[in-house]
């Protein structure tokens, strides 16, 4: 009888014992759980930047933001792209064409640029786990608005929305950037952009035909970081809480394409090609070299004018170039013998005004040889108009 009762109790005491078991088995997860989620090691966060390309939109470089979770084999890149340019490119010139943030797996991001032969360096990001996790909070949450912010403002590029990221993931606290390099307290954001594409001559000349007034313009020094590469050059002197905020630089893809045009046909070469024909101008074949100034002079005038108007995209508001490139010589060509001088003045004095700012340029170097071949053109032709007349008066 005692035995059937001592069976009996320990078979009743079994359940609350294998309970109590599961019980510290899931505390024992969850504690296992939250160190796992606690470890400084659980989501790394970098900055990818690519070297640049040779095509317009890309002659400036790129960078976007790392995300890896190793627990959970997570890896993405977060980038600010755009619709697709090339198939596009109308609505592209337009500002038409739709913005936003974007999640690419690393693998596929490193494996595109290597086969165009592009390059990408890594620079770890040095802020507390707390603030990496809100990174990849906001960084999802910029992912889920889609496409769907318009290319109307210079401040929504890749190199900005970067910067932009970090600066929100930190708050409250703030980034110290210390002491800022000359070139961003005296140069302008166009002088900037320039440096950095110069070895793009094309790109550069492009660019400065359609960038306004506003790329000249007094602004922020933080508002003047448009490069990926400016960006890394005053990140890597800024400090978080007194902490480096980027870690040492690594090179993850090796580039095998060397970024700079290898032409021979620069705009500085047709220029001054242009300059030739219109020194000739002043001594023969007048009406055909005329005639070929303004067409260019016409079709360059009516691009910038739509643009002007027509355009949402960032900085194409007023330029320097509407000046002596815009449509009122063909609309007024019939009277071109009372214009001719007082137009080929004007080029000439603009000319002159562009010389003077060399520390911050206001157009390409190609620009000015080209306006002042139309002031050596126009001037000339209006030369020879008037010694006609005067042949014709001697005659009679």
């Amino acid at each position: 009888m005692k035995l059937r009762r001592f069976i009996a109790s320990w078979l009743l005491l079994i359940p609350f014992v294998c309970m109590g078991q599961e019980t510290d088995s899931l505390t024992l997860a969850q504690q296992d759980s939250l160190a796992i989620t606690e470890s400084d090691d659980f989501v790394k966060a970098s900055i990818l930047v690519a070297t640049p390309s040779n095509v317009l939109y890309s002659c400036a470089g790129h960078t976007g933001i790392r995300m890896q979770c190793p627990h959970y084999d997570l890896d993405v890149v977060y980038t600010y792209e755009s619709e697709s340019v090339m198939s596009h490119m109308l609505t592209f010139l337009m500002g038409g064409l739709k913005m936003g943030m974007t999640s690419v797996p690393t693998e596929k991001m490193l494996s595109g640029y290597g086969s165009v032969g592009r390059g990408i360096t890594e620079y770890p990001l040095n802020i507390p786990l707390d603030k990496r996790k809100i990174l990849w909070q906001y960084l999802d949450g910029k992912v889920a608005e889609g496409m769907s912010h318009s290319m109307g403002s210079i401040e929504k590029g890749c190199a900005f929305s970067t910067l932009r990221a970090i600066q929100t993931a930190i708050l409250p606290d703030t980034l110290s950037f210390g002491k800022w390099d000359e070139k961003f307290l005296k140069k302008t954001r166009r002088t900037l952009l320039g440096d950095r594409i110069s070895g793009f001559p094309w790109n550069r000349f492009v660019i400065f035909s359609f960038a306004s007034t506003e790329m000249d313009q007094p602004c922020t020094v933080i508002n003047k970081l448009l490069i990926p590469a400016d960006v890394i050059d005053v990140l890597s002197k800024t400090k978080l809480n007194g902490q480096l905020l980027l870690g040492p630089a690594k090179i993850i893809v090796s580039q095998t394409v060397v970024s700079k045009e290898k032409i021979w046909l620069t705009p500085m070469m047709i220029a001054c090609f242009l300059l030739l024909l219109a020194v000739v101008s002043c001594f023969g074949l007048q009406r055909t070299i005329s005639y070929i100034f303004l067409a260019l002079q016409s079709a360059g005038g009516f691009l910038m004018v739509s643009v002007l108007f027509f355009s949402t995209l960032p900085c194409t508001g007023f330029s320097w170039l509407l000046i002596p490139f815009n449509p009122l010589p063909l609309l007024f060509w019939h009277w071109r013998r009372w214009w001719f001088l007082p137009f080929g003045l004007v080029c000439c004095v603009w000319s002159i005004v562009m010389l003077a700012h060399k520390e911050n340029p206001l157009v390409d170097p190609a620009h000015i040889v080209l306006v002042f071949s139309l002031a050596v053109n126009y001037v000339g032709q209006w030369y020879q108009i008037r010694k006609t007349n005067q042949l014709k008066q001697i005659k009679r």
